[in-house]
């Protein structure tokens, strides 16, 4: 489901934000399938389930994957929320 253009236009984006690099690695490891580390490719991805519904309960359908400044906008909330928890 994960598209590799996709990650790589999503990878240089947070390049230029270094302030969301701790979140984005935590988000990683928070949304990543349980066991992730026993099954190959031993990478921390979220389900293919699991990335289907988030995307369809934001955007009404699964074939399109959001934009990119739509997911640094969400990480931008998620860095908010975390150090209004301090």
């Amino acid at each position: 489901m994960l598209k590799g253009r996709w990650l790589f236009t999503l990878l240089f984006a947070l390049l230029r934000k270094p302030s969301l690099w701790s979140t984005s690695i935590k988000q990683i490891f928070i949304l990543a399938k349980n066991r992730w580390q026993a099954t190959p490719p031993f990478l921390p991805f979220p389900s293919s389930d699991f990335l289907e519904f988030r995307i369809i309960t934001y955007q009404g359908e699964a074939e399109k994957l959001p934009d990119v400044d739509v997911v640094i906008r969400w990480l931008t909330w998620v860095a908010d929320l975390e150090k209004s928890k301090i």
